[in-house]
């Protein structure tokens, strides 16, 4: 059977990182790539909450290095997500519109606990059934996501922003 490759793209405060999977019914997804390229969004936050016009462009340059990579690498599908850096920005609208424009593609917003849902979901699979009780804790450039359970979903997810709980 023919399988696909599938990309997804994760828009973060540190890094734009695509992490690129080989995938066909009935197999695991295996790893083909990984491409990373700086956004360093934190450093770029002013006081009111925006994304300085300096990280508006480094952001939109290192999604372009992604979407670019995934187009030679042949990427039949591409799942973009900005994380907390941009999905917490006053001017998220202007740096997506932005992306929009310059690369073509619209990345998607996960929410914290969704972040932490998908991470528990992947590490479970990942290590199955005899895992038993998992703790994840996902630490980002601006907020960290905490997963815990034994089942197929975590009884906990979590997301908190640094300075801040819940």
């Amino acid at each position: 059977m023919l399988g696909m490759r599938l990309g997804v793209l994760d828009i973060g405060s540190n890094s734009a990182q695509l992490q690129v999977v080989d995938v066909r019914p009935g197999a695991p997804p295996l790893p083909a790539h990984s491409v990373k390229s700086p956004t360093l969004l934190g450093e770029e936050i002013t006081p009111d909450g925006s994304v300085s016009p300096e990280g508006v462009e480094r952001v939109t340059v290192a999604v372009a290095e992604a979407v670019d990579a995934a187009h030679r690498l042949g990427v039949d599908q591409l799942y973009p997500f900005a994380t907390s850096a941009v999905r917490d920005a006053t001017n998220r609208d202007e740096i997506i519109d932005r992306i929009q424009r310059a690369v073509g593609i619209r990345p998607q917003f996960l929410a914290g606990e969704e972040e932490a849902r998908l991470t528990y979901l992947a590490a479970h699979r990942w290590y199955g059934w005899s895992v038993g009780r998992l703790l994840l804790l996902d630490i980002g450039g601006g907020s960290m996501e905490i997963a815990l359970g034994r089942d197929a979903d975590p009884s906990w997810p979590c997301r908190c922003r640094w300075g801040q709980a819940g």
